[in-house]
């Protein structure tokens, strides 16, 4: 991949939305790459475009790149979960660590979400309403996080091929929404 396309990635997939991810920090994050051996680098040159570089990981990248996967998986800080960025990257660790990963934080979301219920009962008229209010917002989110938690399980443990391509037959039915939006985009 080139930085270019790299960049175009990044606004495809809203990557700059749960990471802080700007076009100038992809290039200088390529140079570092390199230069820590994590990437190696090629020219190329399409037609009449001019020369490019094109990056690969490297077996030193791709055990580095695994390392930041599993750590974001198991991150334990739910109010500012990085759990999207391994979700993304989630290739990078072999399907048995990405299972092991994921039913860890699952159990991790069941005990929060356990803790809270707790802490919402014990509250209940005895704080104001807006306190109340906040720990109930954060037991729907970790409800609905753990929702999508066991979808993704279940299609991490029926992925008969371990690659991203494999995902595309398995996707969750769309809304009506959805489907009229790709219908008018078609």
């Amino acid at each position: 991949m080139y930085g270019y396309q790299l960049n175009h990635e990044v606004k495809i997939y809203r990557m700059d939305s749960w990471a802080k991810i700007s076009p100038p920090m992809v290039y200088k994050t390529l140079i570092k790459l390199h230069q820590y051996g994590m990437i190696k680098s090629h020219t190329e040159k399409e037609g009449l475009m001019p020369e490019r570089k094109v990056y690969r990981l490297t077996e030193k990248g791709s055990a580095r790149l695994a390392a930041l996967v599993e750590r974001s998986l198991m991150d334990k800080n739910l109010t500012n979960d990085l759990s999207n960025l391994g979700y993304f990257f989630i290739f990078a660790l072999p399907k048995e660590k990405a299972l092991d990963c994921l039913k860890q934080k699952q159990v991790l979301l069941e005990r929060a979400i356990t803790s809270m219920k707790k802490r919402l009962a014990d509250f209940n008229g005895k704080t104001t309403i807006n306190r109340f209010l906040v720990i109930e917002k954060d037991l729907d989110r970790f409800n609905s996080e753990l929702a999508h938690l066991k979808r993704l399980i279940q299609q991490v443990t029926d992925c008969m091929e371990w690659k991203a391509e494999a995902f595309l037959e398995h996707t969750a039915p769309q809304s009506n929404e959805a489907i009229a939006f790709s219908k008018v985009s078609n």
